[in-house]
């Protein structure tokens, strides 16, 4: 489900505009320690819980209970994070931050039907990745330093039978029941442009490239031929620097001087012409013609084809395994023999869920299944019914629970210590 988050944004920018102008930017909501904690600090973390977890209030109402949550989730991370300062045997490298940033990036994106709905959501709130992956950067190095001194402190937890029984006896009313769920392998046969498509969309950029380095109007032939929302504009890219575009791009465009035209080059998005306008000094205002290469029918149609004549090799007994493992196009389940995991029923993708309720067997195959990212051929390896959660027959899962329940009161009794060991106070919320 794709995460709307502008009411909760105009709701925080609608609370921060009825402070007077300053204070909308100097305004301090609390102190820790010697450390303020601004509006625009709260505002920025409630817009990351926005995009991440698709959190939308109703109202003003509910907007201030979620700003008070948030804030006091500022306080005990920034509690911690004046702990782990302390130690200086805690550290974390350049590399570990900017791996934690990608992976956080790959999980969110995992939550949208795709990296472009993703992307859409983040230019709806007026960011771009780069944009975002800056303002994630400390957050994520903040992050691994609580981590890290919360492992400290929980090394030595241990957790006994007795104490996951006891966890069980009162809480077994509100453990909630495991869903009906199933475990899918998919061969992904996606649309890919054929030698035709593609040499008829070079030879095209190649002429209009004639045109421009004949003179005519850059402008005019970027709104008459590039694809995408760039044409409306006449393919302006305004002032933008080398790490502001794709690697390939920036090869190309920023070896150009003012008022030069590149030749036709291919990049993952397509065939480009890019113009200099202007440089200045790391940064050059340019305008580029996109020509996407995208498949036609007759293009698609071979996809079709190539579904139909894997499902008949697996009709004749090849493995489906080893098929996934030379034609799916998903480079991640490819390696696993195209297996997907376990997915709660509930959450599966529409076309999904529609295929699977017809799959009465394990084993079973069904193809095609369509889906934003191409044709599916799905495998039904395991199915398993809805039921309570027992101490019997789940009780590595009840334990997981209960250590998790012990951990978070005595991380919640150290952040009390650590409270009271610190000067903080809460100042008035925005809008209040």
């Amino acid at each position: 489900m794709v995460r709307r988050c502008v009411l909760l944004i105009c709701l925080i920018l609608a609370a921060i505009d009825t402070a007077p102008a300053q204070e909308a930017v100097e305004n301090i909501v609390a102190i820790v320690g010697r450390e303020p904690i601004l509006t625009s600090e709260l505002a920025a973390q409630i817009q990351l819980l926005a995009i991440q977890r698709g959190i939308r209030p109703k109202d003003q109402e509910e907007l201030r209970q979620f700003q008070e949550q948030v804030l006091q989730d500022l306080i005990a991370d920034r509690l911690l994070l004046i702990e782990a300062r302390k130690d200086t045997s805690i550290k974390v490298t350049d590399q570990q931050v900017d791996d934690a940033v990608d992976d956080h990036i790959s999980n969110l994106i995992s939550q949208f039907p795709s990296e472009d709905v993703f992307l859409q959501e983040l230019a709806r709130e007026g960011l771009t990745l780069r944009a975002f992956k800056k303002r994630l950067r400390p957050e994520m190095e903040n992050q691994l330093l609580r981590q890290l001194i919360i492992n400290r402190k929980l090394s030595s937890i241990s957790i006994s039978n007795q104490e996951v029984a006891e966890f069980y006896k009162l809480n077994r009313d509100s453990i909630p029941i495991q869903p009906e769920a199933v475990r899918l392998a998919h061969i992904l046969v996606t649309f890919q442009p054929s030698g035709a498509t593609e040499d008829s969309a070079r030879l095209l950029a190649e002429k209009v490239r004639q045109n421009a380095a004949a003179g005519a109007d850059f402008a005019v032939l970027a709104a008459t031929y590039s694809s995408g929302p760039g044409a409306l504009t006449g393919g302006d890219l305004g002032l933008v620097a080398r790490d502001d575009v794709i690697p390939d791009f920036g090869r190309v465009a920023f070896n150009l001087q003012p008022n030069e035209i590149s030749g036709v080059f291919r990049t993952e998005y397509g065939y480009h012409i890019v113009k200099c306008e202007e440089s200045r000094g790391d940064k050059s205002r340019l305008r580029q013609i996109l020509f996407e290469v995208r498949p036609t029918a007759a293009d698609s149609l071979l996809s079709y084809k190539l579904v139909d004549s894997l499902l008949m090799e697996i009709e004749k007994g090849t493995g489906f395994a080893d098929l996934a493992k030379v034609f799916s196009a998903d480079d991640e389940s490819r390696k696993q023999g195209g297996e997907l995991g376990w997915f709660a029923m509930a959450n599966l993708p529409p076309t999904f869920a529609e295929a699977v309720e017809n799959m009465t067997d394990t084993g079973q195959v069904k193809g095609p299944v369509s889906s934003e990212y191409g044709l599916h051929i799905l495998k039904l390896l395991e199915h398993q019914e809805s039921r309570a959660i027992t101490y019997e027959s789940d009780f590595d899962r009840i334990k997981g629970m209960a250590r998790q329940a012990k951990t978070g009161e005595i991380v919640a009794a150290w952040l009390e210590e650590l409270k009271k060991g610190t000067y903080v106070e809460i100042r008035s919320l925005p809008g209040n």
